[in-house]
């Protein structure tokens, strides 16, 4: 069953650009995972500092996997730094 997994992300005003360019190595990597079918990071429309990942993966041991991967462990040490909240995280099935 494909997993589908969203991440709000609510970033420091002033920080946006240094986020931006710290989360694209996670969508890089997370990309290229033989598991995953599609990630994606948006800005939302009406804000300036909120963003969202949606993330396909195609299977349970691919959301382990990538669980796994040095990309998303440098993005769950380093994310804080950017963020005024933790992540709200909301994972669905397919």
């Amino acid at each position: 069953m494909m997993k589908v997994i969203n991440v709000e992300l609510a970033v420091i005003p002033g920080k946006q650009a240094a986020y931006e360019s710290f989360i694209a190595e996670l969508v890089k990597g997370s990309r290229a995972e033989a598991g995953n079918v599609s990630y994606d990071h948006f800005k939302k429309v009406d804000s300036d500092t909120d963003y969202e990942i949606i993330e396909h993966w195609r299977d349970a041991d691919a959301v382990e996997s990538h669980n796994g991967t040095e990309h998303f462990q440098k993005f769950l040490a380093g994310v804080g730094d950017f963020l005024t909240q933790d992540p709200v995280i909301i994972r669905m099935d397919a």
